[in-house]
């Protein structure tokens, strides 16, 4: 095998994070490691040995096969290399709930707010969701993609890597179908991962008002067969709440869903608990979002076999909601992940930084545990783990780079303020602070 000049040989990092397996994620990082990456994905993991002697942790197969021959390439010098004198690594952020294809602001719902008023009366008023999608329905497709890439290249600059996008706020075929094209150009465009996740069953359209069974009905039996056909759509979700969706309208989703093979998520438990989490556990759904709203009936389908947990404490900060109460759920054995909720009536941050101190702070995870919440389980969530969330031989070369002696109680003890000094994308720096 030939040197690549591609190839790329990150060495002399003090901390290596989130090395280890998503069903045994190591507690400890690796030391004095390094990591060498190529076209775009890792492709060996090490560390040094007393004589400056690289070891192989992990690699691809045709590394792993020709080991003695890339040693000899390091040693003469014909990869390149850079040396980050001991600071730390850790795997980008994966986001697994966000509605980052929106239009419009929504800033005056935060006064109203102020002033007493709930989400339900908001929407009652004509804001919320569909006012969102009033201004969705109008604007044109290209300032559209110019509107969300501009929140995209935020989160990307913040170290998050991939992510899933939500439609949602077209509720017309017409327009759900611009915001699954505008999330499937962005991740052309920029490079990472994206989910497309269709969200047609978010609210009613004004001109549905009345008819929730013919909309539900249009919604599964016409679009989504539909936008599948045409290739925009990677999983479904709906909004399981009192006043828009019912438990019925998850099965009937999610039976739809079934026949195209495409994965299930569903927002429940928001505000209150009508059944969401026992049909989203029967049902075998790949994610329960939300979760803030739990009910004693609720935790006897809490375990290993269970969606994955999705808590979202932005969320809950933003609109002064109880916090989905992970860490018990952890210890029940469920798999939990944290993703940010970005939206732009009850969410409007996306920080990943900020995300993972109030996991920690608000939801009872552990600094270390909310690590793995933002990278290997958000991955998991989103059916991307054999390419996210790790920085293991095989997956995407995505990492952030930290001080020296960094370690994940620091993110806390900062309340949520960004650490990273260098965020690298396929392998190749992609912004530096």
């Amino acid at each position: 095998m030939q040197p690549n000049q591609t190839w790329h040989w990150i060495t002399s990092i003090g901390s290596l994070w989130g090395h280890g397996l998503p069903e045994q994620p190591s507690d400890q990082p690796l030391s004095d490691a390094w990591l060498l990456v190529g076209e775009g994905q890792i492709k060996g993991v090490g560390t040094w040995v007393e004589g400056a002697q690289p070891v192989l942790v992990s690699a691809v197969p045709e590394l792993d096969s020709q080991w003695i021959d890339w040693r000899q390439a390091m040693v003469d010098h014909q990869l390149q290399q850079t040396d980050l004198g001991g600071r730390s690594v850790m795997p980008s952020f994966c986001d697994p709930h966000t509605h980052l294809v929106w239009a419009g602001d929504r800033s005056s719902e935060l006064v109203a707010r102020l002033g007493g008023a709930t989400y339900a009366q908001i929407a009652e008023a004509g804001g919320g969701i569909l006012s969102t999608v009033a201004k969705v329905r109008t604007l044109p497709e290209e300032a559209l993609l110019e509107e969300s890439e501009g929140r995209l290249l935020r989160l990307m600059k913040q170290g998050v890597a991939c992510l899933e996008i939500k439609s949602g706020y077209g509720l017309s075929l017409e327009a759900e179908a611009k915001c699954l094209r505008v999330a499937r150009q962005l991740a052309l465009r920029n490079g990472i991962r994206v989910v497309t996740t269709f969200l047609g069953l978010h609210a009613l359209p004004t001109e549905y008002r009345h008819q929730k069974k013919e909309y539900v009905q249009t919604v599964v039996q016409d679009w989504l067969p539909r936008l599948y056909d045409q290739g925009l759509v990677d999983a479904v979700d709906i909004f399981c709440e009192q006043g828009y969706f019912g438990v019925d309208d998850l099965e009937t989703l999610a039976l739809a869903a079934d026949r195209l093979g495409l994965p299930v998520k569903a927002h429940v438990n928001q505000f209150h608990s009508i059944g969401g989490v026992e049909m989203a556990c029967r049902l075998g759904l790949a994610s329960m979002d939300h979760l803030e709203t739990m009910g004693d009936q609720d935790w006897a389908f809490l375990g290993p076999r269970a969606p994955v947990a999705v808590g979202l404490p932005l969320c809950s900060l933003y609109l002064d909601l109880p916090y989905a109460p992970l860490g018990a759920m952890l210890a029940r054995g469920q798999r939990v992940a944290l993703g940010s909720d970005l939206n732009p009536g009850s969410a409007p941050s996306g920080n990943p930084w900020l995300n993972w101190c109030l996991g920690v702070l608000r939801c009872g995870l552990s600094p270390l545990q909310g690590l793995e919440a933002m990278t290997s389980q958000a991955a998991f969530a989103m059916g991307l783990e054999a390419h996210c969330g790790r920085l293991q031989a095989g997956l995407d070369a995505h990492f952030l780079v930290l001080p020296p002696s960094w370690n994940p109680a620091m993110v806390v003890g900062g309340m949520g303020s960004v650490a990273a000094e260098e965020i690298w994308f396929a392998g190749h720096r992609f912004f530096t602070y």
